[in-house]
């Protein structure tokens, strides 16, 4: 039976991620939404429950292409799902309090459904306090994820539930990509 996600220690390199802060930090970045797209309502923005900065990037970043080769090769590995390709890849800048409530990924009324989501810890773990990934494991204490170290991946069904608690100090930046497929028949 497979497991809820899984995650590789030092997928990218500490050099590639500060490397890759650098070259967006002062990049536009707007406020985080929710809701689906597809949806009547679209996406809305809503800090009682999710306060963060967004940017979106092309596909032809080497490091959005990194990522998708390790997702491949998870899923390869692991669950074997039908994919078709991934939306637009979002970096994620928390600070000033941020966070993002308990929520899924899952889009299933769109054509392509996200199946995976798959998140890449860019910042040091020491450059910031709080800001956990968590995932909810029906008990009362959210599950503690082994993605803190820079560099770490971790890939999850997108149809878990899961949050960013607040940042209490620091700045943490982490790329974020929705894995589609066909939908299940």
């Amino acid at each position: 039976m497979p497991h809820r996600y899984y995650y590789r220690d030092q997928a990218v390199s500490e050099k590639d991620c500060d490397e890759f802060i650098d070259k967006y930090k002062n990049a536009k970045f707007d406020e985080g939404l929710i809701g689906d797209p597809s949806s009547d309502k679209g996406l809305t923005k809503n800090i009682e429950y999710r306060k963060a900065k967004v940017h979106w990037l092309g596909n032809n970043d080497l490091l959005v292409r990194a990522l998708w080769s390790y997702v491949l090769e998870m899923n390869q590995n692991f669950w074997q799902l039908n994919l078709e390709g991934y939306q637009s890849v979002q970096l994620t800048k928390y600070d000033d309090g941020c966070y993002y409530g308990w929520h899924k990924d899952e889009l299933y009324n769109s054509d392509t459904p996200r199946k995976l989501s798959a998140v890449l810890q860019l910042s040091r773990p020491e450059d910031y306090i709080g800001c956990e990934l968590q995932l909810f494991n029906g008990e009362r204490e959210p599950e503690e994820l082994p993605i803190k170290q820079q560099g770490s991946l971790i890939v999850f069904k997108a149809d878990e539930w899961h949050r960013v608690t607040k940042l209490i100090e620091g700045t943490r930046y982490s790329l974020v990509m929705w894995i589609t497929g066909p939908q299940l028949r």
